[in-house]
């Protein structure tokens, strides 16, 4: 029984040496077209035009898919048209561009509603819609930043640049690269200066008031000499007619 079971066990060895490869499931074999259609075709063959293939060059090809890349469909042209459009209405005097990395859409969402709050709105275009927004007008200065992913954050106060710092210092993937405030551009260590003072509306009024004084004190002392003016010319007169005697 013994050597029985082991003539047995000797001669399973070369079955079980045998490897099986398996056929992983993300190559899927190629499956021929149905006999139908195949005979479909090839009755149509005759009448059908001759197909002409055309070598083209690397180079070419590459030019005209980028040439074709640039080209804006009616679709982009309408958005950007309706992105200016609402920018215009709304006045928004502050613009911020910055790098915008991937975030879940459930914290995106929670971002835009905190900057909302504050009066501040996020869009995310795309650069080839902004670059059709910010065309022929003073944002166009801006397109040199707009690589990669970006985002635009627009306010209508300037004293927003302090906020959008702030806020965006909250932010692990909003990075903002420059600012534009009332059509000048402003970067990065201006905005950081600028969102120390304590506000910007009582630094214009400071301002405004300290030439205010300047001015009145202009007129005071226009208003002093004037008055002056005869009683020394009086004084003038007379010395001179005295000299005269």
């Amino acid at each position: 029984m013994k050597i029985l079971f082991r003539m047995l066990n000797l001669s399973l060895k070369p079955l079980a040496s045998v490897q099986v490869r398996a056929v992983s499931s993300k190559y899927p074999r190629p499956t021929p077209r149905h006999f139908k259609r195949r005979l479909f075709e090839a009755a149509l063959q005759p009448e059908l035009p001759p197909t002409v293939t055309m070598c083209m060059p690397p180079g070419l090809a590459k030019r005209q898919n980028t040439e074709k890349s640039k080209e804006y469909s009616d679709v982009e042209l309408a958005l950007a048209n309706l992105v200016r459009s609402w920018m215009v209405k709304e006045e928004f005097r502050v613009l911020a561009v910055c790098q915008f990395s991937p975030v879940p859409g459930r914290t995106l969402w929670f971002a835009k509603n905190q900057l909302r709050s504050k009066n501040i709105e996020f869009r995310s275009y795309g650069n080839k819609i902004l670059k059709k927004v910010f065309e022929k007008t003073p944002m166009s200065s801006l397109n040199n930043v707009l690589v990669g992913s970006n985002a635009i954050l627009l306010a209508k106060d300037i004293s927003s640049i302090k906020t959008i710092l702030q806020e965006t210092d909250k932010l692990n993937w909003v990075e903002p690269l420059v600012m534009m405030a009332d059509g000048r551009v402003v970067d990065m260590v201006q905005a950081r200066d600028l969102a120390k003072l304590s506000s910007l509306e009582d630094l214009r009024a400071h301002t405004v008031q300290i030439l205010g004084q300047q001015v009145a004190q202009i007129t005071i002392s226009l208003d002093t000499a004037t008055r002056h003016l005869p009683s020394l010319l009086d004084a003038y007169a007379s010395s001179k007619q005295e000299n005269k005697n």
